[in-house]
C-alpha cells in the first residue's frame, strides 16, 4: 500500500511540471507586466543546462491575405520651400519591413507565411519634386510604401485560434504635397 501511494506521489508532481509546461505555451509566466500578460504568446523560450536559449513555436501561421498598399504613419524624408519655386526631394533611405500581431508569433513562422522576411530592410533612393506656387509656401514629403498582408495565428497544440497580426513589405514611397 505504502508503494502504490510513493508513486501515486510521483505522478502528482509530474503532472505539475506537465502543467507548468502548458502554462509556459499560452504565455503566462512570472515576473510579466500586465499589458504583457494580456497578449497571448507562441513562443517559448527554455534556457537548457549550459544556458544555451532554445526558442519553440506553438502556432502555425495561416490565412494570409493580400490587404494592398498601404502608406507608413511617419514620414521618412521632408522639403519645405516658398514659391515659385521647384521642391525636389532627393535622398537614400532605409525603410525596414514591419510586423505587428494580437499575438507573440516568431519572426521566422510570419515571413515562412508571407513569403518574405519581415526582419530586413531596404535601402533605395527616391526622387520626387512640385512646383509651388507664387506666394504659397510648399512642403513636400515622402512615406514609405508597403504592400501588407493579414494572418491568423493557430496552436499547434489543439489547432485553437490564438491571434492575428499583419505584415508589411517595403517596396517604395509615397508623396504628399500641400501648399498654404
Amino acid at each position: 500500500m505504502e508503494n502504490r501511494r510513493s508513486r501515486l506521489g510521483r505522478t502528482g508532481q509530474g503532472a505539475v511540471v506537465v502543467l507548468a509546461v502548458l502554462a509556459a505555451t499560452v504565455g503566462t509566466t512570472a515576473g510579466t507586466s500586465v499589458a504583457a500578460a494580456k497578449k497571448k504568446s507562441c513562443v517559448t523560450h527554455i534556457t537548457d543546462d549550459l544556458g544555451r536559449v532554445k526558442t519553440h513555436n506553438w502556432c502555425n501561421v495561416k490565412k494570409i491575405k493580400y490587404l494592398g498598399l498601404q502608406q507608413g504613419k511617419t514620414y521618412i524624408a521632408i522639403v519645405q520651400g516658398k514659391g515659385p519655386m521647384t521642391l525636389t526631394l532627393t535622398s537614400t533611405e532605409t525603410v525596414s519591413n514591419t510586423r505587428s500581431s494580437t499575438v507573440t508569433v516568431t519572426a521566422g513562422s510570419v515571413s515562412a507565411a508571407v513569403g518574405f522576411d519581415v526582419t530586413k530592410a531596404r535601402t533605395k533612393a527616391m526622387a520626387g519634386s512640385w512646383n509651388v506656387p507664387k506666394g504659397k509656401n510648399g512642403t513636400l514629403v515622402a512615406y514609405p510604401l508597403y504592400k501588407a498582408y493579414s494572418f491568423k495565428a493557430y496552436s499547434k497544440l489543439d489547432g485553437s485560434y490564438m491571434g492575428k497580426g499583419v505584415a508589411r513589405q517595403a517596396v517604395g514611397y509615397h508623396y504628399v504635397h500641400s501648399a498654404k
